[in-house]
């Protein structure tokens, strides 16, 4: 008898007010924050260095960057990587430096990301060169209000 009160009880909750029902019974959403996005995405390419993650809370869509680095002796090989995984455009010498347009992605957590790579200012005019060059910067940026 107690049973079927309870069911009663709840069905009628159910067809009054489902709205409380769904809000006491929907789980909170995870607070998104900085992060070395490539390894939560499973997208990080070997030799890949995470650097650090930096929020933006001033700029329009407050973005969070995620920093990385990678030496020119596997530059190649992680440009490659993240053109076939990321969408990142392949980089090109201009000016002084190597750099790429940015890319973007969808990540399989649903959020946008924007992916772009480029070196530090070189000499160096030859990709088979790239070895020459200490290290280039990776930087993975999200943002986290709508614009």
């Amino acid at each position: 008898m107690m049973l079927l009160f309870r069911l009663f009880i709840l069905a009628c909750i159910m067809a009054f007010a489902p709205d409380a029902v769904a809000r006491s019974v929907a789980p909170t959403p995870l607070k998104f924050g900085c992060a070395d996005f490539l390894s939560m995405l499973h997208i990080k390419p070997p030799h890949v260095l995470f650097i650090k993650c930096e929020s933006d809370k001033d700029q329009q869509g407050k973005p969070l960057r995620a920093i990385y680095r990678v030496t020119g002796f596997h530059a190649a090989s992680a440009e490659t990587f993240l053109v076939r995984t990321a969408h990142l455009s392949r980089l090109k010498k201009s000016c002084c430096q190597w750099d790429s347009p940015p890319g973007q992605f969808t990540g399989k957590d649903g959020r946008a990301y924007t992916i772009y790579m480029m070196s530090p200012e070189t000499s160096v005019n030859n990709r088979k060169q790239w070895r020459n060059i200490s290290s280039f910067e990776i930087l993975v940026e999200t943002l986290t209000e709508d614009i």
